[in-house]
């Protein structure tokens, strides 16, 4: 008996499952039982149900009479699949289906306690973040940094490093040459040349950021990204005061256009920013002798100048959007260069304004060293409230030999 005992207990459930199945079927396909199909399930559940006369071996298995547990299907419902579907309210009704006609259907039958369904819709947002906060966001590493005027100014100036506080010139002021035909024995004429002597202030550039030292201990990272983005700043303002520097009493260098001897010259309402530019340059290099190198121009101005077109056949000076230039050589929008002068753009010149001259020759900027970063927490309290005081700085003078040879052209569209 022992070796048909299994036998018989697992072809009672696989008789209850079978007629489950057909429930199902029908379920699925939206209808009722047929009538063979009500006396097919029956029938199953007839054969399942008989096995009861192989109680006193089905009992150690779960699946007598009571059927009160089956640990050989699953474990802890607490019955197995055969005793609750026989023992439902919707098998009684298949057994018995009264007066309900064809078309009464039970829906689905309970077989095991185990749950199946879950009430409401999980769905993936929810409270606490995707997933109600079981499904865990990705993170992108980095920084996503405001963005700045890009830098240029700064670098079409002559420069040079230097281990003084302070920078002499001599610059000549007068220069009267006297030379003329002389007769033998005859007194010779005389030149003059005077000289004057100009002292440039090395300045100083600084800023600072408090930080905690949590934060720099817990973010490795971050400290390279502050010394980064401190360094920009004192670079943004080195190019600010190169062009528009109050000088002195003011703890900034004093900047082209604040220097005394620079030209000015206010465009021609008959003339387009080329035509004013090009008179600029040409004049410059006939007054000064020294050819401007580099515009600084703003940027909006520069898109006007860059859309001039020619009159009649209406093409771009500079090039078309899709085509070669006007001259058959395209630049580009940004590929900057007007009249065969590097233009660079910068909004510290102001709308409306531009600077033309020999920034390489006529001017020059000494550094005292580079851009340094330092951090401290011996500032005020900051040793015991565990901050840090970050600090960007950088000392340089700047000079200008020849004024002359900058021109302040203002009226630009």
């Amino acid at each position: 008996m022992s070796n048909t005992t299994p036998i018989l207990a697992s072809g009672a459930e696989r008789l209850a499952l079978q007629a489950k199945g057909i429930f199902e079927q029908a379920d699925r396909e939206g209808r009722a039982l047929t009538g063979d199909e009500r006396t097919y399930v029956a029938e199953l559940l007839d054969r399942a149900k008989s096995q009861h006369e192989f109680n006193s071996d089905l009992k150690g298995l779960g699946l007598g009479v009571g059927m009160e547990h089956s640990a050989g299907y699953y474990e802890g419902s607490g019955g197995g699949p055969g005793d609750i579907f026989v023992n439902s309210t919707e098998y009684k009704k298949i057994r018995d289906p009264g007066g309900r006609g064809h078309e009464w259907s039970t829906g689905p039958i309970q077989v095991s306690r185990v749950a199946l369904h879950a009430k409401g819709t999980l769905l993936e947002t929810g409270v606490g973040g995707p997933g109600g906060g079981a499904v865990p966001p990705a993170y992108e590493p980095g920084i996503v940094s405001k963005l700045f005027e890009p830098l240029g100014v700064a670098d079409v100036f002559g420069s040079s490093q230097t281990t003084a506080s302070q920078i002499r010139y001599a610059i000549e002021g007068t220069a009267t040459s006297g030379a003329a035909g002389v007769a033998e024995a005859g007194v010779k004429p005389e030149s003059t040349i005077a000289m004057s002597e100009t002292t440039e202030t090395i300045r100083k550039i600084a800023t600072v950021l408090p930080v905690s030292d949590e934060f720099l201990e817990d973010a490795p990272s971050i400290q390279s990204y502050l010394n980064d983005r401190l360094g920009l700043f004192v670079k943004l303002e080195e190019e600010r005061q190169c062009l528009r520097g109050a000088g002195s009493g003011s703890n900034e260098l004093l900047g082209i256009f604040g220097r005394s001897g620079i030209n000015q010259y206010t465009k021609l309402a008959a003339d387009n920013n080329a035509e004013a530019l090009a008179k600029v340059i040409a004049n410059t290099a006939g007054s000064s002798f020294v050819a401007p190198d580099t515009v600084i121009l703003h940027p909006g101005n520069w898109l006007s100048t860059r859309l001039l077109r020619a009159g009649t056949a209406g093409e771009y000076f500079g090039g078309g959007p899709f085509g070669g230039a006007y001259s058959g050589n395209s630049p580009g929008l940004f590929g900057q260069q007007i009249w065969n002068v590097r233009v660079v753009l910068s909004t510290h010149v102001g709308s409306g304004t531009a600077l033309v001259g020999n920034f390489g020759q006529a001017a020059h900027i000494w550094r005292r060293g580079g851009v340094t970063i330092d951090a401290s927490n011996s500032h005020s309290d900051f040793y015991v409230r565990n901050l840090s005081m970050l600090r960007a700085e950088e000392r340089l003078g700047l000079g200008c030999f020849r004024p002359v040879v900058f021109t302040e052209v203002r009226g630009l569209a």
